[in-house]
């Protein structure tokens, strides 16, 4: 059963960095540059920033910048960790709830959804996680590209404990499958 899904999974908690795009400055402030904080070492003071205007991320010592970011930079030191120690796997979560046949045709129905897996591989914990999440999917796709549709959540967690897996599964989308007898073609969308 083929059915086309998009899934945006965000992923909101005090162990997640700033991610919007900022002016970086050198120590002297004569030059600066647009970019994102993506990872801060503390033990080789090292910081890596993805650039804007490139998208890719370069790594500097932290002492090349303003005193002003240097401090941005290590107070987001913890967010930054954390983020690197999480793992996100997503899996379809497809449950058959009915059939029937009318004819040459039959038609089957199904409970669609996704399984989200969350591992913090820290060694502590990570509190107080929100876990936002949005699936955009086509509804009546066999009658041409269908509509689109959107179901939105959001779910709290106390704490991911370490290598621990977390699953949070979403389910609630329909989807209907139908067989014509004597076609290889199948069509699937949800109603």
């Amino acid at each position: 059963m083929k059915i086309f899904f998009f899934l945006l999974l965000t992923l909101v908690s005090s162990a997640v960095a700033e991610i919007e795009w900022r002016s970086f400055e050198n120590a002297d402030k004569t030059k600066s540059f647009q970019g994102r904080l993506v990872g801060y070492n503390p033990l080789t003071k090292k910081v890596t920033v993805q650039r804007q205007s490139t998208l890719r991320p370069v790594t500097f010592q932290i002492n090349l910048l303003s005193e002003e970011h240097r401090t941005f930079v290590e107070s987001r030191a913890i967010e930054l960790e954390a983020a690197g120690g999480l793992r996100m796997m997503f899996y379809e979560n497809v449950h058959k709830v009915g059939s029937t046949r009318s004819g040459s045709t039959k038609t089957s129905s199904y409970d669609g959804g996704y399984k989200i897996e969350i591992r913090n591989y820290l060694r502590r914990a990570i509190q107080d996680v929100s876990v936002d999440y949005l699936i955009v999917y086509r509804k009546d796709s066999t009658k041409g590209n269908g509509t689109r549709s959107i179901k939105r959540g959001s779910r709290n967690l106390t704490a991911l404990i370490p290598n621990y897996d977390e699953n949070i599964v979403i389910n609630g989308i329909p989807l209907t499958s139908y067989y014509k007898a004597g076609s290889v073609t199948r069509a699937a969308g949800s109603t």
